[in-house]
């Protein structure tokens, strides 16, 4: 199974974030291909149509099926989110993309380009590089609850206490 996320922006090594990511991305690659798409520089607003076209449209996969991240999607616990991407690949899907919008959220123009879905990560307002963290944890997540790997349930009081013990210093 492939997934892919498009982001119009690029995530910098310097945010707080970007460890956190990664390290998510490099978990989930035991049990799928996982890749972000964004662009090599900055972009305006009016851009970001043309870049959710032009990288839809590269795919090598016709009609995809497209996640999109909005506010007004549907929520989904992370055993539901769970069932509905081992739904999907259970149906035949190859690939999944998810489309993070921007500032202001994602161009109506590419719900033409694939068959589109939408969820919301959460009722409240996300900066975009939690946004991604959280995405990509959740992927994570459900492809464990999927393998009936522990993390889901796993004891993270360890955890727990090495953060407390950080940020009291």
């Amino acid at each position: 199974m492939r997934y892919i996320i498009l982001t119009p922006w690029k995530i910098s090594r310097n945010s707080v974030l970007f460890n956190c990511i990664q390290d998510f991305v490099n978990r989930s690659s035991h049990y799928i291909s996982l890749q972000h798409i964004y662009p090599s520089h900055a972009l305006s607003s009016e851009q970001h149509t043309q870049f959710y076209c032009k990288e839809l449209k590269k795919l090598s996969v016709e009609n995809p099926l497209c996640i999109a991240l909005d506010e007004n999607g549907k929520q989904l616990s992370s055993d539901g989110f769970a069932k509905e991407l081992s739904y999907y690949e259970l149906h035949g899907e190859k690939a999944i993309v998810f489309c993070v919008g921007g500032a202001y959220g994602l161009p109506q123009e590419i719900v033409k380009l694939g068959r589109f879905r939408s969820i919301s990560l959460s009722s409240m307002t996300l900066p975009h590089e939690m946004a991604l963290a959280v995405l990509v944890e959740q992927i994570y997540r459900a492809r464990c609850i999927i393998a009936s790997h522990p993390y889901h349930h796993a004891d993270l009081s360890a955890f727990s206490k090495a953060i407390s013990v950080r940020s009291s210093k």
